[in-house]
């Protein structure tokens, strides 16, 4: 068969029975995203099922969705592990764009299973993390961060019975081990990924390291012990402040009825920690502490014991299946690192000066913001009105009054992306607004670069001349 034709139910030019690139049949639809379609298929040479995902016809045209796809291929073509979804080709055909091949899944996303249950038993949450702590510690050490990580991209597969953790979706993934040829060499300051699981230097647009994807991780086990993220507020602006400015809510505020072991919740601030230094330094350690806390609460198994306190046939067998490698916890007396795991009883244990003073500073910021908003609420209840007694207009208002210098960069940086990919006149003209503003001379070289912009050239060369003016 030649290349699928279009028709009238799919237009992405895939048509259903068709065989794509003359070696995939198209068998059905699985699912619709926003980057693209997803299909069951079968190699037809080999006989194997496969998942083939194709790029909507409409942003193949669009360099950086193209570059986002390419760069799936580019960190999976790295990557060869149980634990992270297997992606076997990529190419282009044309009138169909560009598709990518991975590995054929059944089950379901943890995003669905928590939305159904809201909250999963604290021994099977560990399980769950750790094989993803598994797959990306595999990706870490072959110089891939995922930067997605969320229950939406942790797949819950089932195999022969068994309970297989995929990590999905590499689609915004760094390959921060320096390949030229990596096309997420992101902008310096673009800040990519989900707010409600970002780390603190993604929300800035920091250096990203492995520490990244374990901060996301850890807010994942968050979620699923307590059935929320720690931050939920609804302007993405504010939930990145918080990640960069606050202190996750204590489990026992969120989820008082909660019983866990003794040293969870410390391993979960532990990789949580605002500064990358002062974090879990490792998925390996990660993995260490997770096991330390199974152990004290005296399960020596893992993967048994998880499937006895669900009383479920769908999780794994004592024995870790072949296709899932696992490093299997000795006995205390026999890993000296289990025994030595900095695992502390409780959060109210005593704590490090360092933390002390941490404290202390988030709580002084805290009291100035909350400062600043009330000034701010009260100078606004005063603004005058017009004539007809409706609010006067506030043009590039911001939803609260920068706090601090983290906020401030952070609404820069949120200006300068919208100012450069912005396609509309008038959201370019908001961001300058806010940059004015901020009036902050670091955004004065990417205002330089966009000087000849007809959109915008004249609030530009004005902002321009009031930043670089003498003072």
């Amino acid at each position: 068969m030649g290349e699928p034709s279009a028709t009238p139910e799919d237009d992405d030019g895939v048509a259903l029975g068709s065989v794509l690139d003359g070696r995939y049949r198209i068998d059905a639809v699985i699912g619709i995203g926003g980057m693209g379609r997803v299909y069951r298929g079968e190699h037809t040479g080999i006989g194997r099922a496969v998942a083939i995902k194709v790029l909507h016809a409409d942003l193949g045209r669009n360099k950086e969705a193209a570059q986002r796809f390419q760069r799936e291929a580019l960190a999976s073509g790295r990557l060869d592990h149980p634990n992270i979804v297997g992606v076997s080709d990529f190419g282009t055909i044309e009138h169909v764009g560009l598709y990518l091949v991975m590995e054929s899944l059944e089950g379901e996303p943890l995003g669905d299973r928590l939305a159904r249950e809201r909250t999963i038993h604290w021994l099977e949450a560990i399980e769950i993390a750790r094989y993803v702590l598994t797959g990306l510690r595999h990706a870490h050490d072959r110089g891939v961060v995922h930067r997605d990580i969320k229950p939406d991209n942790i797949f819950l597969a089932r195999k022969d019975g068994d309970q297989i953790i995929k990590i999905l979706d590499f689609g915004i993934a760094k390959l921060y081990a320096g390949s030229t040829e990596d096309p997420a060499m992101t902008r310096a300051g673009l800040t990519v990924g989900t707010p409600a699981y970002l780390s603190p230097e993604q929300a800035v647009g920091g250096s990203i390291t492995p520490a990244s994807d374990l901060y996301s991780m850890s807010i994942v086990l968050y979620e699923m012990l307590t059935g929320r993220a720690p931050f939920e507020d609804k302007d993405p602006l504010a939930m990145l402040t918080a990640h960069v400015s606050r202190e996750a809510p204590a489990i026992s505020d969120i989820a008082p009825d909660l019983k866990l072991p003794a040293g969870l919740e410390d391993v979960v601030r532990r990789g949580m920690a605002k500064m990358a230094a002062e974090r879990t330094s490792s998925a390996i350690e990660y993995i260490a502490q997770l096991d330390a806390v199974v152990e004290a609460a005296g399960f020596a198994r893992p993967n048994r014991d998880v499937r006895e306190a669900r009383g479920s046939r769908a999780m794994a067998t004592a024995t870790p299946s072949a296709a899932v490698p696992v490093e299997t916890p000795v006995e205390p007396e026999s890993n000296p690192r289990a025994q030595t795991a900095p695992v502390r009883g409780s959060v109210g244990e005593s704590l490090s000066k360092k933390q002390l003073i941490v404290g202390g500073i988030v709580l002084v910021v805290a009291l100035l913001f909350a400062l600043i908003l009330l000034a701010w609420r009260n100078g606004r209840a005063q603004q005058i009105t017009p004539a007809d007694g409706s609010a006067a207009p506030v043009v590039g208002a911001p939803a609260s009054t920068p706090s601090s210098d983290g906020e401030r960069e952070l609404r820069m940086k949120a200006a300068l992306h919208d100012l450069e990919d912005s396609r509309s006149c008038a959201d370019k003209k908001a961001a300058i607004a806010t940059l004015e503003e901020l009036a902050d001379p670091r955004a004065v070289p990417s205002l330089r670069a966009r000087a000849k912009d007809a959109c915008v050239r004249t609030e530009v060369e004005a902002l321009l001349k009031k930043l670089t003016a003498p003072k």
